[in-house]
């Protein structure tokens, strides 16, 4: 009777070890999960250090090998229909109603890691479900954010600490800064880039694109006084100098002849590498939850990789056992490349609260909306946001305003048909 007893404790004991194992981290027994994504600039060096270190330190004996790729959709195109598809994937969340039937639901990662949905902000959450199933955990915002070189501002005579806040401020401004004997530059908009155009048409005139009902798209640019506008505000920043036509502005901000620009993250590091004196703000002081990009799993992937795929992202932005979060992978992605973290634990470490530039770039509101210029739900998002960056250059370069915003309302509902259907269209 003993026996059949110590037999009986010691299954009970093994089942509990596993069952805990698999929400603490046991060893997966030497899983490998390929890892793709498309970080191909200077913070995929960092994105491929950090991917190293986890090989090298994570309990669970996970090896991942990842292959940063240009032109990913094209790859996954093929390689999902076929089952083919990486475990680990890095996308931007509206590609998850693109996707949707070959992504693997993780509303189970909050059971099986030890991470939990209250402690990422809820505004970047509701940018990784569909019709309530999670389909993504954030990575990054990779919204636009204001940069502007505080030497060339005092140079102006302007407040080195107060960048502009609207349109006027903006005008006004850089045209104090621009001093065409030093090839300085006050404005730094890029004339054919949408990332960098977006924010301010939706700031002028909403969004290009609005779902007036389930799967019905309408679209709002022919005719949009807004968009008039900022097209008239563009068009006067390059006519008179104070904006140039060049394509490289990130090597100009770099090299001091930029005053002020919008531009992601990313520049930040190279800026600050140069020993530019500058910083960032929210442009226009709007909360920059924008276009997510997030962490997925396919669905063609095995138990033990689905596994494996969501102990990465629980180590992502936890590390191991006692690591400090300033030091885990979503800390080195935040004070290393300078994205703002959706992760609430990070948000309040003390080496966060003490980084003056990622509290002024943090969402505050963890409600607020998208400031991306099209519903994430629409299939075109980044065909139909090239429009916009084609239709700025035109403009810049002599098309009549008018004549451009009816072309490009032409182009985006011809998207909406080819993605959605005739029938997805609103007039």
């Amino acid at each position: 009777m003993k026996r059949l007893l110590a037999l009986f404790l010691a299954i009970v004991l093994s089942v509990a070890a596993f069952a805990g194992g698999r929400r603490e981290g046991s060893s997966t027994g030497g899983v490998t999960i390929q890892f793709w994504n498309q970080w191909v600039g200077p913070d995929g060096d960092t994105l491929v250090d950090i991917v190293n270190e986890f090989n090298k330190t994570n309990p669970w004996n996970i090896k991942v090998e990842m292959t940063i790729m240009n032109g990913i959709a094209e790859k996954l195109a093929t390689s999902f229909p076929a089952g083919e598809a990486s475990t680990l994937l890095l996308l931007n969340t509206s590609d998850r109603f693109m996707y949707q039937e070959f992504l693997h639901p993780m509303d189970d990662i909050w059971s099986n890691t030890i991470l939990r949905e209250s402690d990422f902000l809820k505004g970047y959450m509701e940018e990784c479900r569909v019709d309530g199933k999670l389909y993504s955990i954030p990575f990054q915002n990779s919204s636009m954010f204001l940069y502007y070189n505080k030497d060339l501002l005092v140079k102006a005579g302007l407040n080195p600490d107060r960048p502009p806040m609207n349109f006027d401020e903006w005008t006004e401004m850089t045209r104090k800064i621009t001093d065409p004997n030093n090839n300085v530059y006050g404005s730094g908009i890029f004339k054919s880039y949408w990332g960098q155009q977006m924010p301010f048409w939706e700031f002028a005139g909403g969004k290009i694109i609005t779902e007036v009902s389930p799967g019905k798209y309408k679209v709002n640019i022919q005719g949009n006084e807004g968009y008039k506008k900022c097209l008239e505000w563009e068009k006067y920043l390059f006519d008179n100098g104070i904006n140039p036509l060049e394509d490289d502005i990130d090597s100009m901000f770099r090299a001091n002849q930029i005053g002020v620009m919008v531009n992601g993250a990313w520049l930040a590091a190279g800026a600050d590498a140069s020993g530019v004196n500058f910083e960032m703000a929210k442009a226009f002081g709007v909360e920059p939850i924008g276009r997510v990009e997030g962490f997925f799993i396919s669905k063609s992937s095995t138990p033990e990789q689905i596994q494996a795929a969501e102990r990465f992202i629980q180590w992502w932005y936890q590390g191991n056992d006692g690591s400090n979060l300033a030091k885990t992978g979503g800390g080195r992605w935040a004070f290393e490349i300078g994205f703002p973290t959706g992760y609430i634990p990070l948000i309040n470490a003390p080496e966060y609260k003490a980084s003056k530039r990622l509290q002024a770039l943090t969402v505050q509101n963890a409600d607020m909306g998208t400031l991306m210029g099209a519903p994430a739900s629409f299939k075109a998002n980044t065909q139909a946001l090239e429009v916009i960056g084609n239709t700025s250059q035109v403009v810049i370069y002599g098309t009549p305003i008018d004549e451009a915003l009816s072309n490009a309302q032409r182009e985006v509902e011809a998207l909406v048909v080819q993605f959605h259907g005739q029938s997805a269209l609103v007039k």
